[in-house]
C-alpha cells in the first residue's frame, strides 16, 4: 500500500504518506487516520508548524510492516507475559498479527527525523485482514511502549476495521476474542440475569402489597 493525503497548513502544506508491507503469504491491510488536521498539528511542534505556515512543504510517512512471527525470542516471552496479565482479566486472547511502525518527518531541506509519538491522541484504522474477520469478534492491540505493554481495544467495533487511540507509534500485536472467550461478558451476563430476577422480584412484591392494602381498604369499610 502507497497512499499520499495532502494537508494544508496556512501558506505551506504536509504530505502524509503511509506506505504497507507484509512478511506474509497475506497482502498488509491497508491503515488510515481518522483524523489528518489533528495529525499535523500533533507531530509537529509549534515552531515547526510556524514554518509550514509560512510557506514552508513538510512531510510524515509512515512505514507499516506486518509479520506473523515474532523472531526475537525475548520480545516473544514479553509478549506473551503480557497476554497472559490480560487473559487474567479479560478472558482469552488470540494472536494475529505483528505490526511495526516506523514514523519519520522533514520540512524543506531539513534531514528527516524519527517520531516515536506526538502531542495528542490520534486515530489509528486499519482494515483487518480477512481470515480474523468473524461475527460479534473484539479486536485489540497490544502495543509495545519501551517494555510496557499497553493493551488497546478497539474505540469503534466494526466487523472490518480497527481503530485504536493513541499517542505513541510503537510496535504492537493485534489480538482477537470471541464473545465465548469473554471473561468480562459472561460477568455482565450474570449481572442483567440477577437484575432480572430482583426487578421480577419486587413487582410481584407491590402486586402483592398492593392487593394486601385493598384487602384492608375494603375489610375496614
Amino acid at each position: 500500500m502507497h497512499e499520499v493525503t495532502h494537508i494544508s497548513y496556512g501558506n505551506g502544506g504536509v504530505d502524509v504518506v503511509l506506505d504497507s508491507s507484509s512478511q506474509t503469504l497475506v497482502a498488509a491491510p491497508n491503515f488510515r487516520f481518522g483524523d489528518y488536521t489533528t495529525l499535523v498539528s500533533s507531530c509537529f511542534t509549534p515552531k515547526e508548524l510556524d514554518r509550514i505556515s509560512e510557506g514552508n512543504s513538510a512531510e510524515i510517512t509512515f512505514y507499516f510492516a506486518v509479520t506473523d512471527e515474532i523472531e526475537d525470542e525475548l520480545l516473544k516471552t514479553q509478549y506473551r507475559e503480557a497476554i497472559e496479565q490480560n487473559e487474567a482479566v479479560i478472558g482469552n486472547l488470540n494472536e494475529g498479527i505483528l505490526i511495526d511502525v516506523d514514523v519519520k518527518k522533514t520540512i524543506g531541506n531539513d534531514a528527516p527525523t524519527g517520531i516515536l509519538s506526538c502531542a495528542d491522541d490520534v486515530e489509528l484504522q486499519m482494515d483487518i485482514p480477512l481470515f480474523l474477520i468473524k461475527e460479534n469478534r473484539s479486536y485489540f492491540v497490544l502495543a509495545d511502549k519501551g517494555g510496557e505493554f499497553v493493551l488497546l481495544p478497539d474505540s469503534t467495533p466494526d466487523a472490518d476495521v480497527l481503530t485504536v487511540k493513541t499517542h505513541s507509534f510503537v510496535p504492537g500485536i493485534l489480538l482477537y476474542q470471541d464473545p465465548k472467550e469473554s471473561l468480562l461478558e459472561k460477568e455482565d451476563s450474570i449481572f442483567r440475569l440477577e437484575m432480572r430476577h430482583v426487578l421480577l422480584g419486587g413487582i410481584v412484591l407491590l402486586i402483592v402489597l398492593w392487593v394486601f392494602i385493598d384487602y384492608l381498604h375494603k375489610k375496614s369499610g
